[in-house]
């Protein structure tokens, strides 16, 4: 009985990161994705670290059990990932330390073992989907169980290996599926007010932009006639800047109408890198006039996603424009593209003004932009273009750093083929 009161005491501390952190979700909406919030989360997996050590599971007078390293992965998975991962080592070596006796030379054994299985999978960790995360903490799991295996048994019964081993595989999988369970919620929440705000922007759009566009294309012609007429070139040129103003009211008009047009059904094969090289031409000579310079890295062979062709160009268009516009004083724009798994990975980074973290959090919402005459529609209907295609866009950006947008889509066809430099912008 006591065994199993510690038992459930051990994996109640493991959940203590999960509770607090989707009370601190509530009104957030949002799961592990800033500093900040990783930050919280290895504050509360070096707390649970702690408790776990302070009141381990005795299976005899002489041994302590605990789920120590369970603490351990999901403070580096979750938290904040190889920081997180050094301080927690730190910590669980000097508490263990502190307790004394042989067990402690076992922790250090299982240490160099453990720590460089967690930190190798990290990296791989964070790209992964629900299901991929799931599947590599398992597999993860198994591994650390056989090298408990091997390090505890010759001091172990096998029983009391076997619990110790059963309990981790369990509180790691019940951990890991609540926590990937609590962030897929998140992003419903977070996909359903997106598009619920789409709909009204395309109600709105639907029911007033053409209305709007009918007396501007009047007076645009209008002007077109009183340009052609014998005027002052003073004149002539307050009339060209009114037409001008006339264009770029009509082009916000057009963007809005975009946010209103259904999505089709029927998609097809989208070669990305050709259409990324056909939007690096367009935005060639508007680099060029603002003395920046766009850098391409593509695969030779092709890799094709399903898609629409001018939606996704218009995507991308978007995206690589705005990092263009980004930088003032001359620099560049590199774009990569690489293939993972089963994605295509496209990499736009630019060495502009950078963005703080709130900045990159609104990244995408309606009618906010960074640029004076910026809209915010244009990166908002870019958004809606990868969600739409099941793609997903992380943005990495520092004030004075520039910004990095990562872009993921699944593949439709892509053949393993190595990078080649393409700098023919």
């Amino acid at each position: 009985m006591e065994y199993t009161k510690n038992l459930l005491l051990q994996v109640m501390i493991i959940l203590i990161p999960v509770f607090f952190y989707s009370m601190y979700l509530t009104n957030r909406h949002q799961f592990i994705e800033t500093k900040r919030q990783k930050l919280i989360f290895s504050f509360l997996a070096m707390i649970t670290l702690v408790l776990c050590m302070s009141f381990p599971i005795y299976s005899d007078v002489n041994e302590r059990n605990d789920l120590r390293f369970v603490a351990l992965m999901i403070g580096i998975f979750y938290g904040d990932g190889y920081a997180t991962g050094i301080v927690l080592t730190i910590i669980l070596l000097l508490y263990r330390w502190y307790f004394g006796g042989t067990g402690f030379y076992s922790t250090v054994y299982e240490i160099l073992f453990l720590l460089p299985m967690f930190f190798l999978a990290y990296p791989r960790f964070v790209q992964q989907d629900r299901a991929g995360r799931m599947k590599l903490t398992w597999r993860i799991t198994l591994g650390m169980s056989l090298i408990f295996i091997l390090v505890d048994l010759q001091d172990m019964e096998f029983f009391s290996t076997l619990q110790e081993v059963l309990t981790i595989c369990v509180a790691t999988f019940v951990t890991i599926f609540l926590i990937e369970t609590l962030r897929e919620n998140s992003q419903l929440h977070m996909d359903a007010q997106q598009a619920e705000k789409y709909k009204i922007l395309g109600e709105l759009a639907s029911s007033f932009a053409h209305e709007i566009r009918n007396p501007m294309q009047t007076n645009r012609g209008f002007l077109q006639l009183l340009l052609q007429s014998p005027i002052s070139e003073t004149y002539k040129g307050y009339v060209q800047v009114c037409i001008e103003e006339v264009d770029r009211a009509n082009a916000v008009i057009t963007e809005y109408l975009s946010l209103a047009k259904p999505e089709a059904d029927m998609k097809e094969s989208v070669d990305v890198c050709e259409t990324i090289q056909t939007v690096v031409n367009i935005l060639y000579s508007y680099a060029l006039e603002r003395k920046v310079s766009i850098d391409v890295r593509l695969p030779e062979q092709e890799c094709v996603i399903l898609g629409h062709p001018q939606k996704v160009k218009q995507a991308f268009l978007n995206i690589i424009k705005n990092g263009i516009e980004a930088i003032h004083q001359g620099g560049a724009v590199s774009i990569l593209m690489k293939q993972e798994s089963q994605q295509v990975v496209i990499q736009i980074q630019d060495e502009g003004v950078g963005m703080n973290e709130d900045e990159v959090k609104r990244l995408g919402q309606p009618f906010y932009s960074l640029k004076e005459k910026g809209t915010g529609i244009g990166l908002m209907v870019s958004y809606r273009i990868i969600d739409s295609l099941h793609g997903k866009i992380i943005v990495q950006s520092q004030k004075g750093n520039g910004t990095t947008f990562t872009i993921r889509f699944p593949l439709h066809n892509c053949k393993n083929t190595p990078l080649t430099d393409k700098n023919e912008r």
